[in-house]
């Protein structure tokens, strides 16, 4: 495939963002990096994290099995708000220690050099593109872009994708990981680099150490029926939460899909496509933001993917009038639940046999 390219030269939005980005942490003398909130807000989800884990082994069955979920839904948070601003590198000014912090996805499943290409590389550049963006690839079993071809059963996809989406992190690790690692590639894009030896090892070692934390292990204080019962349960809530959160901010009836021409010329600067394809949700909500970390404010992320999620809702208020100004107002639903209708909708027009999504697609004259 030709690789999508943004048009070269001046990026007068962004420039422009960024100068006011800058001079805001100039002036409150901030580091753009996570503060004392941060390191806080890890000590406890690192806290709950370890306490579910021991709860999954030593608490009596059929309770232990509230030790599942609860350790499912402390490594959804650990996920949103360690490992994420590690991977970008703005946990921490200390290399060191957002390497830490990015490492936590092995920990918890996955592989730190596998999200770097798929998310970091992939996902931030070319938000929404179809071949490119493994985010809105469901290998057919969702139709989540009016690019992609329409199946008969999509016409319940607003039903289904419910039900399955529990299933997301296990198909992540167990299928997709693999996937990526022996083709080097995500999507149809190849990899930025090939792994190192040392990154190689990293992986399989990760591997290996995940199934000895999360099988081996309770298996010497359970019995299989239990662990298979709870590894599920865990993933579920893990699985669940992952999903929802990251199609709320991109797979929406607010949110566009802009596609390269045949040449793979994007037609809007980048700073522009991420604010055409990225949508905020309950930015009001403390609560949301904590847990969260920060991913309801999407659209500010995209732009500035190494400012640390803490400082979000002070770029949410920086950045509204001038995109206003600009032309480019921040795309937002003020609830989860208003977020959630948008995700539903959005399923279920692209569901129907009819196209009713021209516009949407930005292929409207």
């Amino acid at each position: 495939m030709t690789s999508p390219q943004f048009p070269p030269g001046q990026r007068p939005v962004y420039q422009q963002l960024s100068a006011l980005v800058q001079q805001h942490f100039s002036t409150h003398q901030q580091p753009r990096s996570g503060d004392a909130r941060l390191f806080r807000k890890a000590l406890v989800i690192i806290s709950l994290y370890c306490a579910s884990y021991a709860a999954l082994l030593l608490v009596p069955e059929p309770l232990n099995l509230l030790g599942w979920l609860a350790h499912g839904i402390a490594t959804a948070l650990l996920g949103f708000n360690v490992m994420h601003d590690g991977a970008h590198e703005s946990f921490s000014r200390t290399g060191r220690l957002n390497r830490l912090a990015a490492l936590s996805f092995n920990l918890i499943g996955s592989n730190r050099f596998y999200w770097a290409q798929k998310h970091n590389r992939n996902h931030h550049t070319f938000t929404n593109v179809d071949d490119v963006d493994e985010d809105i690839d469901a290998l057919g079993l969702f139709r989540m872009s009016p690019h992609q071809p329409r199946y008969w059963f999509h016409r319940f996809q607003h039903w289904y994708v419910w039900l399955l989406y529990p299933l997301t992190s296990l198909f992540w690790f167990f299928v997709l990981d693999y996937k990526a690692w022996f083709s080097r590639t995500i999507g149809k894009r190849p990899f930025s680099k090939n792994p190192t030896l040392a990154d190689q090892a990293e992986f399989w070692f990760s591997k290996v150490l995940y199934l000895l934390i999360y099988l081996i292990v309770p298996l010497q204080f359970l019995r299989g029926t239990e662990v298979l019962t709870g590894f599920l349960l865990m993933h579920a809530a893990l699985g669940f939460l992952f999903a929802v959160v990251f199609q709320l901010a991109h797979v929406v009836d607010k949110a566009e899909f802009p596609q390269p021409t045949a040449n793979g010329a994007m037609a809007d600067e980048w700073a522009v496509h991420q604010l055409r394809t990225t949508v905020d949700f309950a930015t009001n909500s403390r609560f949301l933001t904590w847990a969260l970390g920060g991913l309801n404010f999407q659209a500010e992320h995209h732009l500035f993917p190494r400012v640390s999620h803490v400082h979000y809702p002070q770029l949410h208020q920086l950045l509204q009038q001038p995109l206003q100004q600009l032309g480019y107002p921040l795309r937002s639903y003020p609830t989860l639940w208003a977020a959630l209708a948008g995700h539903y909708r959005h399923l279920r027009a692209l569901g129907r046999p009819d196209d009713t999504t021209l516009v949407k697609a930005g292929l409207a004259g």
